[in-house]
């Protein structure tokens, strides 16, 4: 019997990662766990299976699957009046292994992806108020476009990849080959105004004008779609 993802240390770290939520507050807990041979997370969900009490999700968890050879003389049958401490240890060494286990499925791209993103949450690119408009799932995305912005050296083209999967209200046109007029088709937003702009920072030259228009109000000649009589004015 395969064990599935969800059957995996990994999965809720992983999870709760993606989430931002505070690892912290993930408890593994591994006594009178001896139930399935096959089972190494005896929990589907922290919101299954587990519990989640006073802000900190347990998961039961089975270690002699993988791990045999690290816990067999760890937790004994025998009452030693240790009890809490090897709890602890348990939790601590668990959450070593599914970081462990995570960095160990990343090929070279991965890390250089986690590399970005680590320098983005540094301030190396600047702009640390704009980046913390995004979720964590949503700095990966930045980070991915970022990396093919290196490899290939088409900054607009990234822009507009990154652009098209973080903010789909926006719409981006090139006027006159020197200027990227942004529209967002929503009212202004504080919020979408510093993600733009944090995009902005990442794949575009400073000798690049940009012009951000809020609600379809304006056209761009030699867009079509952006000329539509009675919808736009010509700008």
């Amino acid at each position: 019997m395969a064990m599935t993802e969800s059957n995996q240390i990994w999965a809720p770290y992983l999870a709760m990662m993606q989430q931002e939520k505070d690892l912290t507050r993930l408890r593994y807990t591994v006594k009178n766990n001896r139930v399935s041979p096959y089972l190494e997370l005896q929990a589907e969900s922290l919101h299954g299976n587990g519990t989640y009490e006073d802000g900190f999700a347990r998961l039961d968890v089975n270690p002699y699957i993988r791990f045999f050879s690290i816990f067999d003389p760890l937790l004994t049958p025998d009452e030693l009046g240790y009890g809490e401490f090897d709890q602890a240890l348990s939790d601590i060494l668990l959450h070593y292994l599914a970081d462990l286990d995570i960095k160990l499925g990343m090929c070279r791209h991965d890390f250089h992806i986690r590399l970005m993103m680590r320098d983005m949450e540094r301030g190396v690119y600047g702009g640390l108020p704009e980046l913390a408009a995004f979720s964590f799932m949503e700095k990966r995305i930045i980070a991915e476009w970022l990396l093919r912005f290196y490899e290939t050296g088409d900054g607009p083209v990234s822009l507009s990849g990154a652009a098209d999967m973080l903010l789909p209200e926006c719409g981006i046109y090139i006027r006159e080959g020197e200027e990227f007029v942004f529209y967002m088709r929503q009212p202004y937003d504080e919020t979408e105004e510093k993600r733009i702009g944090y995009l902005i920072r990442l794949f575009l030259p400073l000798a690049y004008s940009c012009t951000i228009h809020w609600t379809r109000t304006y056209g761009v000649l030699g867009y079509e779609e952006t000329t539509q009589m009675e919808d736009f004015i010509l700008a």
